[in-house]
């Protein structure tokens, strides 16, 4: 190992030499924060006529993301992803991060300082500042815990129990991408080196590690009052719409036929012989956004898509509770929409 390695390692520099490099890296400009960065809590003013938005995720190494495959900097761009659309779920602005970690000592400073990178290039179109959080080692893995605080306007948030009967179900972008894309990491991360991706499959594998929040398609939705619930596809669009159906006490016919799958994801799935209706139903971490809105709402909405220049698609209708939920295959057939995305204590 070389001197200027050694010196660049965790033990070198220690917990506090790391908080000051990262704190270098992602300065904060903010009227709004009166005290950031450095004390042992943050303080910040709030704003009239606004509500605040604040959710919590986690990323553990070796089950939301692995090094081995993914590098630094697009593990820190998918954990922003996550919280700022949470954000875009609910129709607000993102504005603050916290950051918490814990870290092996084998992994390298400038590590850490590229997951940051990746961190604050995912925020930075949304101008979000970083506020505080904590620093820890960890005997094996690494542990990342982001907090994100954003606003909406006050009693116009977007939940997932809004829907009502007869509202249009819409979804933004393609789905299903995210899940072809890890597929493709999981099988050749053993090859990576020897790996020459197809341009299809460097398109799905980007989908995946570099997703996009839907924050300005959340927020027009909330400041024309387009649409009655929301909720973002994290864990699977057929479990997420369960999620959504569940909260408002409604049934749902999605149509498989009006999925909106990109040609990339189609042919992955002809050369893998895989269905992609399956892909993506099932596949998580798309970070699209799925809505509902009344049926006269529907020039409106596509009025979005046409502003903001993202595919909004159309795909299914809010039905009573007593329908269930149901699925309407391409030549008509209709069966039970099934649930099968990833379960943290299921699939252990």
């Amino acid at each position: 190992m070389s001197q200027s390695s050694t010196r660049d390692s965790l033990k070198t520099i220690g917990e506090f030499g790391l908080i000051r490099q990262l704190k270098q890296q992602w300065s904060t400009s903010s009227p709004w924060i009166v005290k950031g960065i450095g004390d042992d809590a943050a303080i910040l003013k709030t704003r009239q006529g606004q509500q605040l938005l604040i959710s919590t995720d986690v990323f553990i190494e070796g089950v939301h993301f692995d090094l081995a495959s993914q590098a630094p900097k697009d593990v820190g761009w998918r954990a922003g992803v996550a919280n700022l659309s949470d954000v875009a779920a609910m129709g607000g602005s993102p504005l603050y991060l916290l950051v918490s970690m814990a870290v092996p000592v084998r992994i390298p400073p400038k590590n850490i300082r590229e997951l940051y990178r990746g961190l604050k290039d995912a925020c930075a179109p949304c101008h979000v500042e970083l506020i505080g959080g904590d620093t820890s080692s960890s005997p094996s893995h690494m542990f990342l815990s982001l907090t994100i605080v954003g606003s909406v306007r006050a009693n116009r948030a977007l939940t997932r129990h809004g829907a009502e009967v007869g509202d249009h179900i819409y979804v933004t972008g393609t789905v299903g991408d995210s899940n072809a894309g890890l597929r493709i990491l999981q099988t050749r991360s053993n090859n990576l080196r020897r790996f020459s991706p197809s341009t299809a499959e460097k398109f799905l594998i980007r989908r995946h590690v570099r997703p996009t929040p839907r924050i300005r398609i959340g927020r027009l939705l909330v400041d024309r009052k387009l649409a009655h619930a929301a909720i973002d596809l994290s864990d699977g669009l057929s479990s997420d719409v369960g999620h959504v159906c569940e909260e408002s006490q409604v049934g749902v016919e999605i149509r498989g036929k009006a999925l909106p799958l990109s040609s990339q994801l189609r042919a992955f799935a002809r050369q893998n012989n895989l269905d992609p209706m399956e892909l993506a139903l099932q596949g998580g971490e798309d970070y699209e956004l799925l809505f509902t809105a009344p049926a006269k709402h529907h020039q409106k909405v596509l009025n979005v898509s046409r502003q903001t220049k993202v595919p909004i698609s159309c795909i299914g209708e809010i039905k009573p509770k007593t329908f269930g939920q149901q699925l309407e295959l391409p030549e008509g057939r209709k069966q039970k929409l099934a649930k099968k995305s990833f379960n943290h204590f299921g699939n252990r």
